[in-house]
């Protein structure tokens, strides 16, 4: 039984019973998805700290596996758009950052047109920290432009949380020297969702499902904008 369906995004017909995603991709950018840390082998966390208090009720977030499971979701969103995307760290084990951005550096000498986005949760040895924020690295660079994107979106989606922002420019981005964000050689942006070590961050947004779906619609939607518009 054959269902012949057209794709939105490129125009390809394709039989959906016998390829759940368009086989042929086409997108103006390939996102290029760093989940922050390691996962989980065998019941043991691969990365040392990292990871929520346990909560009174033995609830407890680490913070590679939530990584893990966010970037699973926009890889499967992208997919179902025709949207090219990669995830770098496509395993449980902490990869060094130097082969995450060595990774992501050569798919960019060969294709061009890639973004480099990291998932991460946040933390703080205070409970009381808590909020969303994006970085990219300092100075003003196309980095910058999809970093707003995605804030506006954040802001859009948690209208009653607090965004983190920069306070020196009041640009809708915090800017770092993080390694991903230095040593990448395309636009590049690194999401802190939420604080894990934030009792109700944690529980409302990092431990829950449903707060994993909402966080990761954020992030599609901005990868919509960025195709369409054609930002950076």
């Amino acid at each position: 039984m054959k269902k012949i369906v057209e794709c939105p995004k490129c125009g390809t017909k394709y039989d959906s019973y016998s390829n759940e995603y368009c086989p042929t991709p086409k997108s103006n950018y390939t996102w290029l998805f760093d989940n922050g840390h390691g996962g989980i082998i065998n019941g043991k966390y691969q990365t040392a700290g990292k990871r929520s208090p346990v909560w009174e009720d033995g609830s407890q977030l680490f913070e590679g596996e939530f990584n893990r499971a966010i970037v699973n979701r926009l890889v499967k969103m992208c997919a179902e758009k025709g949207i090219e995307c990669i995830n770098l760290v496509d395993t449980q084990e902490d990869t060094p950052l130097s082969k995450r951005t060595a990774k992501a550096n050569s798919i960019h000498r060969e294709k061009g047109n890639t973004i480099y986005v990291s998932i991460h949760a946040n933390g703080f040895n205070k409970e009381s920290a808590n909020g969303w924020s994006v970085y990219t690295s300092e100075g003003e660079t196309k980095s910058d432009i999809v970093a707003s994107v995605l804030a506006e979106k954040a802001q859009k989606e948690f209208p009653d949380e607090k965004m983190r922002k920069d306070t020196r420019d009041g640009d809708a981005d915090k800017e770092s020297n993080f390694w991903v964000l230095r040593k990448t050689a395309m636009p590049a942006i690194l999401s802190e969702n939420f604080f894990m070590t934030n009792y109700d961050n944690c529980h409302k947004y990092l431990l829950s499902e449903e707060g994993r779906d909402r966080i990761a619609k954020i992030h599609f939607e901005m990868i919509l904008e960025v195709e369409e518009k054609q930002l950076v």
